[in-house]
């Protein structure tokens, strides 16, 4: 089939970031992660469904359904929505995004980065983009991948028995496309840590190639700070 021009072949696959694998189990790395306990919270299925969820919209997101499909899938959500609003509780006791025992702390806002060496100052892995984050031309949408580097570096910013921080800025040079479905190399690195000012800078590669880099500000909170 031709080509539209302009068009990246890989933008015509209807199967584009869906076979995205879920570690299981997370691998287990010395200053990064919380140890596995066999009947601890990690066993309670969440991680499991967090996994479906991801999974589930990056088909939702490759999906064009039929009327009929679509009046189905919102009453379904609808269902679960009353389900789930009683259960709801504090901040501080959700587990969305706060279970480091999980790939990407059990949430869906970014992609799981999954890390493969980690020490006080520096941390290596991988990152796959699901379709859910694609922006178009099979290409990772702009607006994902400075917040996947704020989860890389924020979290690093407080390893190692580090107190807690907030972003206080965070620049994104763009150096080639993303691409979508595609496992993608990541490193980050402290730079300095003077007083309370912690930088720290990244980068997304694939094979050889430099997608993207970024440097962040990290600032520790003051007693009392939220």
């Amino acid at each position: 089939m031709t080509q539209t021009a302009g068009r990246s072949p890989r933008s015509e696959d209807p199967a584009l970031g869906l076979a995205i694998a879920e570690p299981a189990p997370l691998p287990q790395v010395e200053w990064w992660t919380v140890p596995v306990e066999s009947g601890g919270a990690n066993d309670d299925g969440y991680g499991e469904m967090v996994a479906r969820l991801r999974r589930f919209l990056n088909t939702v997101t490759a999906a064009r359904p039929d009327s009929a499909t679509v009046a189905a899938l919102t009453a379904d959500l609808a269902a679960w929505d009353e389900r789930l609003a009683p259960t709801a509780v504090s901040e501080r006791n959700q587990f969305f995004g706060r279970r480091p025992d999980l790939p990407g702390r059990g949430q869906t806002m970014s992609p799981v980065f999954v890390v493969t060496e980690a020490d006080r100052k520096t941390v290596r892995g991988t990152v796959t983009f699901g379709r859910y984050f694609l922006g178009g031309n099979g290409a990772v949408h702009g607006g994902a991948i400075p917040l996947f580097f704020d989860e890389v570096l924020g979290r690093l910013s407080v390893t190692a028995g580090r107190t807690r921080a907030r972003t206080a800025y965070l620049h994104t040079n763009f150096r080639s496309i993303t691409p979508v479905g595609i496992e993608l190399d990541v490193q980050a690195w402290f730079v300095s840590e003077v007083g309370r000012k912690r930088v720290l800078r990244a980068e997304l590669r694939h094979a050889d190639l430099l997608c993207a880099e970024a440097e962040g500000l990290f600032v520790t909170l003051k007693p009392g700070q939220p």
